[in-house]
């Protein structure tokens, strides 16, 4: 009988503390009420900032590079199906077309870069977010004339 009555005061303290607890708060500051809620998620695929990149930073990215002769060849099984690929801002690289991360002479220069990666085809240098591999920006491999 004595272990049922102590539970039974025990249940009843534990009950009654949160509630004084919040009647205490709510005179203390009437209409300032803490409500305590479980924070979202963290996004397993974060969008990537929007990349603009001005034309001295595509220069220096052609000229780290261009050094790097790393061109998509076609005449390569797992690239051929790509053959007829046409580049474009905002399209998927197709199978068998694998990005690379971009070197540290470029993210060291252009930091926002760090979560990009790169493609060098068809004369031209592709931007991607590996994530999605969606082309961002795309550039000649050639400097322009000027």
């Amino acid at each position: 009988m004595r272990t049922t009555v102590c539970f039974v005061s025990f249940a009843t303290l534990l009950l009654a503390l949160p509630a004084t607890a919040i009647s205490a708060d709510s005179q203390e500051n009437p209409g300032k009420r803490v409500i305590q809620s479980v924070p979202p998620g963290i996004p397993v695929n974060p969008p990537l900032p929007a990349l603009k990149l001005n034309d001295a930073q595509r220069e220096q990215i052609r000229k780290v590079l261009v050094t790097k002769h790393t061109d998509i060849e076609f005449h390569l099984k797992s690239t051929a199906s790509a053959k007829d690929f046409t580049p474009a801002v905002g399209a998927t690289l197709p199978k068998g077309v694998e990005a690379q991360a971009l070197p540290t002479e470029v993210t060291a220069q252009i930091p926002e870069l760090r979560s990009y990666q790169y493609v060098t085809m068809k004369d031209q240098v592709l931007i991607v977010n590996g994530m999605s591999r969606k082309i961002v920006d795309l550039f000649s491999v050639v400097p322009p004339r000027g």
